[in-house]
């Protein structure tokens, strides 16, 4: 197809018997594609691949609920593949992370986020509220740090007893 009616082709549909399970896209006309839509059976967008670099490189994958509301975005830092950081929403908000940073295939770093107000130019930007990380390698922080409206860190909590803090991120659980 040619999506930006210039004459060249710029995306393609995949396709099982009459049904379209990916287009792929390269509206910049680079010879790679820089998004990807996958569709479920029943017809209705499940997920958006993109290529953060417009590379072909797929690093990051934004999943949408049956109504089309983003829930997250999953993210490979690295480019490699894997997946390694997650981002939830609500409300088309972001509104926590977790992050791989070791590489051992669990999350030791956990983030909440607060919408900044007055949103510049119409887009939203976001705050971190609080961070925690698991350094000790249990699944759970170990160290979680709370941050005020102007970006002071108001609160510090540490595990005591070697298990971690077990009272999960404060207003979120972990995944």
């Amino acid at each position: 197809m040619d999506l930006t009616r210039n004459g060249t082709r710029d995306s393609v549909s995949v396709m099982d018997g009459s049904r379209v399970v990916r287009v792929e896209l390269d509206l910049d006309e680079n010879g790679h594609a820089e998004r990807w839509d996958f569709y479920t059976p029943d017809r209705t967008l499940e997920k958006v691949g993109f290529a953060s670099r417009n590379d072909g490189v797929m690093d990051s994958v934004a999943f949408y609920d049956p109504t089309g509301s983003l829930e997250r975005i999953e993210v490979s830092t690295r480019r490699d593949g894997v997946f390694d950081r997650l981002e939830f929403y609500a409300d088309w908000r972001l509104e926590r992370s977790q992050e791989d940073t070791n590489g051992d295939g669990r999350p030791d770093k956990w983030e909440t986020y607060r919408l900044n107000t007055p949103s510049t130019n119409g887009q939203q930007t976001y705050s971190v509220a609080s961070a925690a990380f698991d350094h000790a390698g249990l699944g759970v922080p170990t160290l979680r740090f709370t941050y005020g409206e102007s970006g002071e860190v108001v609160l510090v909590e540490r595990d005591t007893d070697g298990k971690g803090l077990q009272n999960q991120i404060v207003g979120h659980t972990t995944q």
